[in-house]
């Protein structure tokens, strides 16, 4: 399976990248800050996408791109908050089930809002998203307790990746 994570602050200008790799030859897409609203339509050959938008202010949007080959639904989704927007989606292949979440919060957040989510996950769990923490394995420089107990409850819950980009650079 591969992967593609990517704060894109706003798709809308960037779809044409979407055509070339690595988002071609990534099989799933989570994508954060779309900038995205109901009516914006986005189709890609061989995509099913799952997303949530804002509907009373600009910005955020959560989106999650599976293979046609797989069937996914939405299992919690929460858009309203303006501090933590989570879109998780439970995917079914021909030989296993799984479950992608995708968080943006773009002051932090609360580790208890999520806690008994994540407890209650039951199949294999991907945590993708831009929690802007800061986490020194994220490549942040220094670390707090709000820090290091997110960071310890997303690594007990799930398998991550570290692979990034510099986020300042607005392209993956």
């Amino acid at each position: 399976m591969s992967f593609l994570q990517w704060n894109c602050r706003s798709l809308k200008n960037k779809k044409i990248w979407l055509h070339q790799p690595p988002f071609t030859t990534s099989e799933f897409w989570v994508f954060q800050e779309t900038f995205l609203k109901a009516d914006d339509r986005l189709s890609f050959p061989n995509k099913i996408f799952f997303r949530t938008h804002r509907n009373n202010r600009t910005g955020g949007g959560l989106l999650i791109g599976i293979p046609t080959n797989m069937s996914g639904r939405v299992i919690f989704e929460n858009s309203q908050d303006p501090n933590l927007e989570i879109l998780a989606i439970e995917i079914r292949s021909h030989t296993f089930t799984f479950t992608i979440v995708n968080i943006y919060a773009p002051h932090g957040f609360d580790i208890n809002q999520v806690q008994n989510f994540f407890s209650n996950l039951k199949t294999t769990t991907f945590i993708f998203g831009d929690f802007n923490l800061h986490h020194p394995f994220w490549g942040g420089k220094t670390s707090t307790p709000q820090k290091r107990r997110i960071f310890g409850l997303v690594e007990s819950v799930a398998f991550f990746y570290p692979e990034y980009f510099n986020a300042h650079s607005h392209h993956p």
